[in-house]
C-alpha cells in the first residue's frame, strides 16, 4: 500500500522529539532545585530541567488545547517559541572561570572489563532504539495511543469521544503525542516513549551515584530494564515510562538534598509538585505518586518538632502545584462527560445504564486476567515477579531477586544512623507502590514505580558490600540479568533494525507485527469501499492504519451503540442502529481481537452476536470481503440476492 509506506517519517519524527525537548530544557531551565556545585550535581540539575520541563510543556499543551488555541500548525510554532525563550532573556550572568569543573569522563580507566560495559550500554541502546524508529503495531497503539493525536490533529483540539473511553484519560502522553503530531505523528509517539525510558533510566544511575562509585551505579542501571517487562515499556507508547521518569526524577532531586535547607527554599517543592501532577496527569494510577513527598518531608525531619511548620509548608506547596499541574488533564473530561475520572467511578457522576454499564466493564477489565490475591501471593509477589510471567502479564527477571537479596541487606545495616535516611527512605516508596499495585490492577508494568524503588534500595545495600563481597554481586547481577534478557525476541530486534535502516518495508513490517491477519483487512478495506465510508469495528479495535473514517461498537467497551447488549437482540433493532449512526460498513472478526474481555463480557454478547448472524442471513449486511479471520459487510437498505454464502462455520 503506498499509503503505509508513505505513512511517517524517521528524519521528521527526530526532528519532532528534538523540538520537543529543546522546548522542554528551556521551560525547565526556570527551575534548579539542585545546586551547580559540583559536576554530578550539575549533571543532574540539568537532568531534573528536562523533565520537569516535559510535564510543563504538556500542562501548557493541555490549557491551551482547551481553549482551543492550537489547531493546525500551533503547536509547533509553541514549542519553537518556548525552545528559543532563553535566547530572548536580557541581563544573563555569564558562567565565571573556573567557577565550575569540567565534567569528568564515565571511565577514566583503562581495564578491559569497563570498555566491555561501555561497548555493552552503547550496544544495547541502538538494539532499544531500533523499535522507537518503527511504525507503531502493538494493541494499545492502534487503538488509541495513536488514534488520538491523529483525531485531535484532525479535529484541532483534544476532544472527548464516545466510541473510544480512553480518550477521557488525563492522557498527559497523548497530549505531548498531540504536540509534535503536525510535524510527524507516527513514528514520533514510539521515539517520545523511549526517551522518556531512557532519561528514568538516566534518572535512576543519578540516584544509583549518591551510594556507589560509577562502575557499579551502571551496572545496576543496566541490568535493571533487561527483562521482558523492562524491554517491553520501551518497545511501544506505553506511558508508564512518564510516570517512572517522574518517579526516578523525584527520587533523584530527593536523594541530591540530603537535608533541604529550612529558610526560604521553595523550588524543590514545587519541582516534586509539578513530577507528581505530570504523573497524576497520565492515569488516574499514577496519583499515587503523591504520597512519594509528603512521606520525603515527614521522614526528613521526623526528630526536629521546630520544623513541623516547615513539613506542612512544604507538603502544601507541593501538592498544590500538583493540584495546579493535574487539573486540566481531569477538567477535559469532567466538562465533556460530567466525569473527571472517566471511564472510571461513573456511578458516582452518571445515571444513563449505558454508561454505567461500560465503566463497570472497564473496572471488570482491570480487575480480571492477572494476579492473585491473598496473603501468600503477597508474602512471594516479588519473587514471583522476576519469573513468572503468566500471573502477571510479564516479568522483571532474576535480578530483581538479587535486587530483593540487596534490600535486605540494606536493611539489616540500617542500624547505623548515617544509613537509616538512603535505606528507610526507598523502603518507604517501594513499600507503598507494591502495596498499591498489589491492591489494584496486577500486570507487570504497573509494578514499575515499584521495582524501581526496590533497585535503590538495592543499590544501598551493595554500597554495604566490599571487596570480593560486592565484585561477587555485581557479577550475580549480570549474569541473572544476562539469562533473564528475552533471547527468544532477537528476531524481532533484528526484524526492527532492517526495518528502521529501510532493509524491510514497512508494509512487511506491519503485517508481520500484527499477526498476519489485520493488514489485510485494511487492504480490503481500501479495495472495497468507497472514501467516504464509515466502518464500524465490532470486537476489534484497532482503527490507526484503516483508511476509512471508523468507530467503535463493541457492546460494553464503549458507551454507544449497542450497550448493553442484551436490548439489541432484533436484528431491526441493529439496523436501525447502523443506519442512524450512519455507518456504511461493519467490521467482524471470527473471534475477540485483543485484551478488552472478560468471560462474564463474553456470555453477554450471544444475544447481540445472534442478532448480528441473523441480519447477514437475511441479506440485511451484506458480505463484501472475507478471511480467515474477518468478514466486512455493508450494510443494505434492502434485502439483496447478489451475497457471498457463508460456511457453517462462520455462522
Amino acid at each position: 500500500m503506498p499509503e503505509l509506506e508513505s505513512l511517517g517519517s524517521v528524519p521528521r519524527a527526530l526532528a519532532a522529539v528534538i523540538l520537543l525537548l529543546a522546548s522542554s530544557v528551556s521551560v525547565g531551565s526556570l527551575f534548579r532545585p539542585i545546586s551547580d556545585a559540583s559536576s554530578q550535581k550539575r549533571w543532574n540539575s540539568r537532568l531534573l530541567q528536562v523533565i520537569v520541563g516535559l510535564n510543563l510543556v504538556g500542562f501548557l499543551g493541555m490549557v491551551l488545547g482547551i481553549l482551543g488555541l492550537l489547531p493546525g500548525m500551533r503547536s509547533i510554532w509553541l514549542l519553537l517559541g518556548l525552545a528559543l525563550l532563553p535566547f530572548l532573556r536580557f541581563g544573563r550572568s555569564r558562567r565565571q572561570p573556573g567557577a565550575s569543573h569540567p565534567g569528568k569522563r564515565l571511565f577514566v580507566s583503562r581495564r578491559p572489563w569497563q570498555i566491555v560495559l561501555v561497548t555493552a550500554v552503547f550496544a544495547a541502546t541502538l538494539v532499544t532504539l531500533s523499535p522507537a524508529l518503527c511504525p507503531p503495531s502493538g494493541w494499545d497503539e492502534l487503538v488509541y495511543h495513536e488514534v488520538l493525536p491523529q483525531r485531535w490533529l484532525s479535529s484541532g483540539s483534544p476532544q472527548f469521544y464516545p466510541d473510544l473511553p480512553y480518550s477521557g484519560f488525563p492522557a498527559m502522553g497523548e497530549i505531548l503525542f498531540w504536540l509534535v503530531a503536525p510535524l510527524e505523528s507516527s513514528i514520533a509517539p514510539r521515539l517520545l516513549n523511549w526517551v522518556c525510558w531512557m532519561l528514568a533510566l538516566l534518572s535512576l544511575y543519578g540516584v544509583l551515584r549518591r551510594y556507589l562509585e560509577r562502575f557499579s551505579a551502571t551496572v545496576l542501571t543496566v541490568v535493571f530494564p533487561l527483562s521482558e517487562t523492562g524491554l517491553l515499556v520501551a518497545e511501544n507508547c506505553y506511558v508508564e515510562t512518564i510516570v517512572m521518569m517522574n518517579l526516578g526524577a523525584m527520587l533523584l532531586a530527593t536523594a541530591s538534598m540530603r537535608r533541604e535547607r529550612i529558610e526560604g527554599s521553595w523550588r524543590l517543592p514545587v519541582v516534586l509538585g509539578v513530577l507528581v501532577g505530570g504523573a497524576a496527569a497520565v492515569k488516574l494510577t499514577g496519583a499515587a505518586v503523591a504520597v512519594v513527598p509528603c512521606v520525603w518531608y515527614a521522614y526528613i525531619y521526623r526528630r526536629d518538632r521546630s520544623h513541623q511548620v516547615a513539613i506542612a509548608q512544604r507538603s502544601v506547596i507541593c501538592l498544590a502545584t500538583a493540584m495546579m499541574v493535574a487539573f486540566p488533564f481531569y477538567l477535559r473530561p469532567w466538562l465533556a462527560t460530567g466525569n473527571p475520572f472517566y471511564p472510571y467511578f461513573s456511578h458516582w457522576f452518571a445515571t444513563d445504564p449505558a454508561v454505567l454499564e461500560m465503566s463497570r466493564h472497564q473496572h471488570a477489565m482491570g480487575e480480571v486476567g492477572f494476579g492473585v490475591k491473598g496473603f501468600a501471593p503477597f508474602v512471594t509477589g516479588p519473587l514471583l515477579l522476576a519469573f513468572n510471567s503468566a500471573t502477571y502479564d510479564g516479568r522483571f527477571g532474576w535480578q530483581l531477586i538479587g535486587f530483593v537479596a540487596l534490600a535486605v541487606v540494606a536493611v539489616m545495616a540500617a542500624r547505623r544512623p548515617r544509613a537509616r535516611l538512603t535505606v528507610f527512605w526507598p523502603a518507604s516508596v517501594a513499600l507503598w507502590f507494591y502495596l498499591f499495585w498489589f491492591f489494584t490492577a496486577q500486570q507487570a508494568r504497573f509494578a514499575i514505580p515499584a521495582v524501581l524503588a526496590i533497585a535503590v534500595l538495592g543499590g544501598a545495600g551493595l554500597h554495604q558490600l566490599r571487596g570480593a563481597w560486592r565484585r561477587g554481586a555485581l557479577a550475580a547481577l549480570t549474569v541473572a540479568a544476562l539469562a533473564s534478557i528475552p533471547w527468544e525476541r532477537t528476531g524481532y530486534y533484528w526484524y526492527s533494525i532492517l526495518a528502521a535502516t529501510g532493509r524491510v518495508s514497512r508494509e512487511d513490517y506491519v503485517h508481520n507485527m500484527t499477526d498476519r491477519v489485520y493488514l489485510p483487512l485494511v487492504q480490503a478495506i481500501d479495495a472495497l469501499t468507497p472514501p467516504d465510508a464509515k466502518l464500524l469495528l465490532l470486537y476489534e479495535h484497532r482503527g490507526f492504519y484503516l483508511p476509512r473514517q471508523n468507530v467503535i461498537g463493541t457492546p460494553l467497551f464503549q458507551e454507544g451503540p449497542f450497550t448493553p447488549p442484551e436490548h439489541y437482540a432484533d436484528p431491526d433493532h441493529v439496523m436501525d442502529v447502523l443506519r442512524r449512526e450512519q455507518i456504511t460498513h461493519v467490521v467482524i472478526p471470527s473471534v475477540a481481537m485483543g485484551p478488552d474481555c472478560t468471560e462474564d463480557w463474553l456470555e453477554r454478547q450471544t444475544p447481540f452476536l445472534a442478532a448480528i448472524d441473523a441480519c447477514v442471513l437475511q441479506g440485511k449486511l451484506l458480505v463484501v470481503w472475507k478471511s480467515e479471520a474477518y468478514l466486512l459487510v455493508a450494510v443494505q437498505t434492502g434485502r439483496s440476492s447478489d451475497r457471498v454464502p457463508l460456511s457453517d462455520s462462520e455462522r
